[in-house]
């Protein structure tokens, strides 16, 4: 007979079938705290001219229309990109209309320590500007959830996010 409580935790570390064994509500597919990819602080900083801390918009799955609410699924690939309407000068400059970031979709919940309720996070660890080669980044995206159901989150496929020197 399966628990009927397991911490939040034990549920994030099961794979799918040992976590709805266990009475887990399903697998949680959460973002591991961990470095960013070889060589991104050096592109970041000195090919792309981008700094820890600059925000740039993003429509966050090109499959799907800038203006949507989209069905994301926990640890599945997505590709970015900056929308047309992007309209920040430094944005322009550094990150400009096109510009394809290539990451993957995560879900935080209360269960795992999130206080201000459900959130879409999209690590995106690669980037290509137009016209130039593909080069590592640390660029995450953090949304408010609409809903969660069967390890997939809706949320707005717009959405603002924030180079950082490390992962959340």
């Amino acid at each position: 007979m399966p628990k009927k409580s397991v911490a939040a935790a034990e549920c994030a570390s099961l794979s799918l079938v040992a976590a709805l064994a266990a009475g887990c509500p399903g697998a949680q597919i959460r973002p591991e705290s961990f470095t960013c990819p070889a060589g991104a602080e050096q592109a970041m900083r000195e090919n792309l001219r981008w700094t820890d801390g600059d925000r740039f918009s993003v429509v966050l799955d090109d499959r799907h229309a800038e203006r949507e609410y989209v069905w994301f699924t926990a640890g599945e690939d997505v590709v970015g990109i900056v929308p047309k309407s992007a309209s920040d000068d430094r944005q322009r400059q550094v990150a400009p209309p096109g510009t394809r970031f290539y990451g993957r979709a995560y879900y935080l919940s209360e269960k795992m320590g999130r206080a201000d309720g459900p959130a879409l996070v999209v690590r995106y660890d690669r980037v290509k500007l137009p016209g130039q080669d593909e080069q590592p980044v640390c660029f995450v995206v953090e949304t408010t959830a609409d809903a969660f159901k069967g390890g997939r989150v809706k949320s707005s496929n717009r959405s603002s996010g924030y180079v950082v020197n490390r992962w959340p």
